[in-house]
């Protein structure tokens, strides 16, 4: 996201970016995922992790009604990448996002500072369920979003995409979970 360190509005230290090198990528609608104990072999803890360590792209698969959906997402783990987010950034293709990584749980709160577009934040528990969802943050926008609780990860995407998708708190995001 458009995140930055803001002291009491960032008590956990910021949000990040690594999103650029082609993280547009397609979405893809993987029809009878979600009642799959297994996920595709993308959406796995192993792939996310090599992602995480090469600073490559990774994909995150959320189970919902009618099937799982795919998002192309670059990891932003550490506290300079969370602090610099999508700030800047004027485009974000759909099914592609930034993923916020922490190292424990807590409570965060996300600002739209120098970013012009707008974006969905979706907060992800500890347990890989989404917690809360904060549609179309508006660009520049230096109001904290707070996550509702502590939170592991958010995923920001396009401003609307996660109504479009029918994202819902409760769902589980692979390999998150």
């Amino acid at each position: 996201m458009s995140a930055g360190d803001r002291g009491a509005a960032r008590p956990d230290g910021g949000a990040g970016h690594k999103l650029g090198n082609g993280a547009a990528g397609a979405l893809i609608l993987c029809l009878g995922l979600a009642g799959v104990p297994a996920l595709a072999e993308d959406c796995s803890r192993a792939a996310f992790d090599t992602a995480r360590a090469t600073g490559g792209e990774a994909v995150l698969c959320i189970a919902r009604p009618g099937g799982a959906v795919r998002i192309s997402v670059e990891i932003a783990d550490t506290e300079a990448e969370r602090s610099r987010g999508l700030m800047g950034r004027s485009h974000l293709a759909p099914g592609s996002g930034m993923v916020f990584v922490y190292p424990t749980p807590r409570v965060v709160g996300f600002w739209m500072h120098d970013t012009p577009l707008p974006l969905d934040m979706i907060f992800i528990d500890a347990a890989g369920r989404i917690l809360s969802i904060h549609a179309n943050a508006q660009p520049f926008d230096e109001t904290p979003i707070w996550s509702g609780g502590p939170v592991q990860h958010v995923l920001e995407i396009a401003g609307g995409q996660a109504a479009a998708l029918g994202l819902a708190p409760g769902q589980r995001v692979a390999p998150l979970d």
